[in-house]
């Protein structure tokens, strides 16, 4: 018996509610970011900030981008770019496939040692609403760089929202050679 109530309970958890709004895919976000870097012989932990928008173009596609400025330990200092446009398809007005393609571009520099490479990302997750208030990301993402190789990983975006239009956010970035994680803020329009 109680097993069955603990299985109830998680499904209603888990399934999203009906009658929700539709998603807002308009928007900027403040990030403060934590950084371990693990490239080639560098492997270096720092922090730094994130600044992202997204703006809606149709009922099915927006632009989106994000700016990262990272101060990391032994004086090394990082940027990131990223600049593209996304998809989404609603299965239901709680939960839409998303898909992005992407120009990235990051730099990484100590004294006069500097190591600036540039790529084309892919993504692909899902952005479900769990409750009025939570919202749950999770995507996989790839950048094939010119220089540098590739880099896959995984994506987890919290967020909640204390009023219709404004969410605090916890994000955990995994990959091959970057795993960050970061608490922010998220406006939408």
């Amino acid at each position: 018996m109680q097993l069955r109530a603990v299985g109830f309970v998680a499904a209603t958890l888990l399934i999203p509610s009906v009658g929700m709004a539709e998603f807002v895919y308009t928007g900027v976000e403040v990030s403060y970011v934590d950084v371990d870097l693990d490239i080639g012989n560098l492997d270096v932990e720092g922090d730094g900030y994130r600044f992202s928008g997204s703006m809606q173009l149709n009922d099915q596609l927006f632009l989106h981008g994000h700016w990262e400025d990272q101060n990391f330990d032994f004086d090394v200092d990082g940027t990131e770019l990223e600049v593209g446009a996304g998809f989404w398809h609603s299965f239901s007005n709680t939960l839409d496939f998303v898909a992005t393609l992407s120009y990235v571009n990051q730099e990484v520099e100590s004294g006069g040692f500097s190591i600036d490479d540039d790529g084309l990302g892919l993504g692909a997750g899902i952005r479900t609403q769990l409750t009025d208030a939570f919202q749950i990301e999770a995507s996989l993402q790839y950048v094939n760089f010119d220089e540098g190789g590739s880099d896959t990983g995984v994506s987890i975006l919290g967020r909640y929202y204390f009023t219709d239009r404004f969410a605090f956010m916890l994000r955990s970035e995994l990959a091959d050679d970057i795993d960050t994680l970061s608490l922010g803020f998220r406006a939408e329009f």
